[in-house]
C-alpha cells in the first residue's frame, strides 16, 4: 500500500452525535485523538462538530477534506436509527455496504458471551461493511473500527464510547499510521502540572524564561486543581528537539518548583500515593465540605489499598463529635468550620484508625450557609502524624463543585509537600 506523502500530514477530526452538539456530552475525545496524532507528527488543521444527521455529515467530511487527508471520525456506530455514521460516510465515498459474515459472527458471540439467548436484530447492522473498507477489531465493544481509503485520503470511523475509541486509536490507528506515513516532522509535547498558584502570578514568575520564546510554543492551561504548563517543539530532529524541551524545563523547576507536582498525565493523587507507599505509611481521611471526594480521589489510584486505611464523611456536627472524637465545646465555641476543628477532625481520625497521618477538611462549600464572618469558600484543611498537626486556611471561590475540587486540592498538596519535607 503506498505511504502517505506528505511532508507534514494533516488531519482533521469529526465527532457525531446530537449529545456533543447538545453540551451534554463533554467532547473528551477529540483532546486524546489530537493528543495522540500528534505524538507521531500528525498535525490536527480542524476539529468539527456535527449531529446525527446525513447532509450534515457529509458536509463535516467535504469542510475535513479541504484541509486533511486524513479524517478520524468519532460517533454514530451503534445499532439504533440515528447511528447514521457508517452510511453517511460509504455514501460519502460512494461505496455500498454489505453484511460481512465474519464480524456478524463476532457480534452475535459477544452477545452470546454476555449471556443473551439471541443477539437484538438491531445490531445485525453493527455487522455491515462498506465495500473495500479496513475492519478493525473491537473487544470492548459491538462496533468495529474502520477505515475507507479513497485515493489519498484516508478515513477512521471510531466508535465515540471513550474507552472503546481510545483502544481503536492506540492499538490499530496509530500503528497503521506510523506505518503508512512517510514524515520527516516530529511534534514533542510535555506537560508541567502546578498548583496552589494562579494563571496571571505563574506566567509572571516565569516570564524571564518563557516570556520571548518562539520555541517551544507554551501555553497556560488553568484549571479549578491548577495550572499545567503545555510545551510543544515541532522540527525534524528528535533529539534535539527533546534536549530544547528539557532545558525549558528544568527552568520552569528552578523557578517554580515550590508548585511543580508532576508532568503529563501526572496527577496529584497519584503522586501522594506514591509518596506514601515509598515510605510504607498509611492514611485516614474525614471529609466535611469535600463529602468523599479526597477519598474518592485516592481510590482512583489502582493498589490504594496499600495506604488508604479508611475515608469518612462526618457531615453533621455529631459525626464529627461520635466518629472523631471531637468535643462538643469546640464546635459550641468555634462552630464546626474553624481551625479547631479541623484539627480535631484530623486528630481524631489518626487516632481511631491507628493511621500514620490523619486529614481532614471543613468549610462552607456554598452557595448557602455563609455569613460575614465565615463567607462561602472558607475551608480550613489539617493533616496530623507524629511530627505535628498542621492546619491551613483557605479562601476559596467559585460555585459549590469548584470549592470541592480546590479544597481537595489543596488537601492533596499540603500531603505532598509535608511528606517530602518530614519523611
Amino acid at each position: 500500500m503506498k505511504n502517505i506523502s506528505m511532508k507534514s500530514p494533516a488531519a482533521a477530526i469529526l465527532t457525531i452525535g446530537n449529545e456533543i452538539l447538545s453540551g451534554k456530552t463533554i467532547n473528551t475525545n477529540a483532546s486524546f485523538i489530537a493528543q495522540e496524532l500528534g505524538k507521531i507528527g500528525v498535525q490536527v488543521t480542524s476539529v468539527i462538530s456535527v449531529g446525527d444527521d446525513d447532509k450534515a455529515i457529509k458536509r463535516g467530511l467535504k469542510h475535513a477534506l479541504t484541509f486533511a487527508d486524513i479524517i478520524i471520525a468519532t460517533g454514530g456506530l451503534g445499532p439504533t436509527r440515528d447511528d447514521i455514521t457508517k452510511k453517511a460516510v460509504a455514501d460519502f465515498f460512494h461505496r455500498t455496504i454489505a453484511i460481512d459474515p465474519k464480524q456478524l459472527r463476532i457480534v452475535q458471540n459477544r452477545f452470546s458471551a454476555m449471556g443473551y439467548d439471541k443477539m437484538p436484530e438491531n445490531n445485525i447492522t453493527q455487522a455491515e461493511i462498506p465495500d473495500g473498507a479496513r475492519i478493525f477489531p473491537n473487544p470492548r465493544g459491538t462496533a468495529p473500527g474502520l477505515m475507507i481509503r479513497d485515493k489519498e485520503t484516508r478515513c477512521f470511523m471510531l466508535p465515540g464510547v471513550p474507552d472503546e475509541m481510545t483502544l481503536l486509536m492506540t492499538e490499530h490507528v496509530i500503528p497503521y499510521l506510523k506505518h503508512h506515513l512517510r514524515n520527516d516532522i516530529t511534534i514533542l509535547y510535555r506537560t508541567i502540572r502546578t498548583t496552589g498558584i494562579g494563571e496571571s502570578k505563574l506566567a509572571e514568575l516565569l516570564d524571564p524564561v518563557l516570556g520571548s520564546l518562539e520555541s517551544p510554543v507554551v501555553a497556560y492551561l488553568p484549571s479549578p486543581k491548577g495550572v499545567d504548563i503545555r510545551l510543544t517543539v515541532k522540527g525534524t530532529n528528535q533529539k534535539e528537539l527533546k534536549e530544547k524541551i528539557k532545558n525549558i524545563e528544568n527552568r520552569i523547576i528552578f523557578l517554580a518548583s515550590e508548585y511543580v507536582y508532576g508532568f503529563d498525565d501526572d496527577t496529584l493523587e497519584k503522586i501522594v500515593g506514591e509518596l506514601l507507599r515509598r515510605h510504607n505509611l498509611t492514611i485516614a481521611v474525614a471529609e466535611s465540605c469535600t463529602g468523599g471526594l479526597i477519598g474518592h480521589r485516592l481510590t482512583e489510584i489502582p493498589g490504594s489499598s496499600d495506604y488508604l486505611d479508611q475515608a469518612i464523611v462526618a457531615y453533621s456536627n455529631r459525626s464529627k463529635i461520635e466518629l472523631l472524637g471531637v468535643k462538643s465545646e469546640t464546635l459550641e465555641t468555634f462552630g464546626a468550620v474553624s481551625e479547631q476543628t479541623a484539627q480535631e477532625m484530623a486528630e481524631g481520625i489518626r487516632k481511631t484508625s491507628t493511621c500514620d497521618i490523619g486529614a481532614a477538611t471543613t468549610g462552607i462549600a456554598g452557595p448557602t450557609g455563609g455569613t460575614p464572618q465565615k463567607p462561602v469558600g472558607l475551608v480550613y484543611i489539617a493533616i496530623a502524624d507524629k511530627f505535628d498537626t498542621i492546619t491551613k486556611q483557605l479562601n476559596l471561590y467559585g460555585e459549590r463543585s469548584r470549592i470541592k475540587i480546590q479544597a481537595s486540592q489543596a488537601l492533596l498538596n499540603l500531603l505532598r509537600k509535608h511528606l517530602n519535607e518530614k519523611y
